[in-house]
């Protein structure tokens, strides 16, 4: 009898669930061309994969209230699962891997580019000492609650803020290192956060910039640092993340035009960088406990 083939798989491919799955995905980022990330929301039935192998690392996290009971080969390892609501399975590429699970059940897939650990990381890192893991089924809170922003960013809008699925993409990938390889380089110590000329070029470029989808990889590259090691020493220099740092910026823009200007609302939305008027609106009230146009009367009187 022939030996089975194992399936190649990659996920940066637009149907790719068709290769494996049944079903096509509730909903997927592949459209908002995310960088080097991909979220696919699935609700299949019953089914059993063929034995592949993924190009990219991928990350499976059960949404599903119910246990799942699956029967799961992963390099040539074979386990009995009862999968429960927020657990999760790591799968690293070209590792070779086959599902089956006795019941419909509703997950998230995150696959993640190979190359996207080097661009997080390159200074914080040694990457050639180390290889991420695989991890059968299990609970995972950090990893789950990375998988749900995600997923809440692209059903808001159908994109997600693009510094704000960087800040996210960055924290999963450093998680993976610490905790999902057999290895880890040493993060270079640094108490004192981004220095004085460092700090004052990427605060001049964000504000500069409030009206583009600014990137963590851009900010960071203008100071020639990885988006993790500029990130981590950002937030000590300043108390806050780039993506919060950012919304205040944008915040307290919109303020000044709110109380200086006669501008529309959906214009001053535009200038400091949000997406759309309704996405503003809520992240002022968030802020500020108002909306715009409370805030602008406000001003007037």
């Amino acid at each position: 009898m022939p030996e089975e083939k194992i399936l190649t798989v990659d996920f940066s491919q637009k149907d790719v669930c068709a290769e494996i799955l049944p079903r096509s995905p509730l909903i997927s980022s592949y459209t908002a061309k995310w960088d080097g990330i991909r979220l696919d929301h699935h609700r299949q039935p019953a089914h059993e994969t063929p034995e592949h192998s993924p190009l990219q690392h991928i990350i499976s996290i059960s949404l599903e209230q119910r246990l799942t009971n699956t029967e799961r080969l992963l390099n040539g390892k074979i386990q009995r699962e009862s999968i429960a609501y927020g657990d999760v399975a790591v799968i690293p590429a070209n590792s070779y891997h086959k599902l089956r699970w006795e019941s419909e059940g509703e997950f998230l897939v995150l696959s993640l580019e190979k190359t996207l650990f080097t661009r997080v990381a390159y200074d914080s890192v040694d990457l050639h000492r180390i290889e991420i893991i695989p991890h059968f089924a299990a609970p995972a809170p950090l990893i789950q609650q990375i998988g749900l922003a995600l997923k809440s960013e692209l059903e808001y809008d159908g994109t997600g803020s693009g510094l704000y699925i960087e800040s996210l993409t960055t924290t999963l990938c450093i998680y993976l290192l610490k905790h999902y390889s057999v290895s880890f380089g040493t993060t270079p110590l640094n108490s004192h956060g981004l220095s004085e000329m460092k700090l004052r070029q990427a605060i001049e470029y964000i504000n500069d910039n409030l009206e583009k989808d600014l990137t963590l990889a851009e900010v960071a590259a203008v100071v020639g640092m990885s988006m993790y090691h500029f990130s981590r020493l950002f937030k000590q220099s300043t108390r806050f993340s780039p993506h919060q740092y950012v919304l205040n910026c944008r915040i307290e823009k919109a303020k000044r035009l709110l109380a200086r200007t006669e501008e529309a609302i959906d214009q001053i939305s535009q200038q400091v960088g949000f997406q759309n008027q309704s996405h503003f609106t809520n992240v002022f009230r968030k802020l500020m406990g108002t909306t715009p146009k409370a805030y602008r009367k406000q001003t007037k009187i």
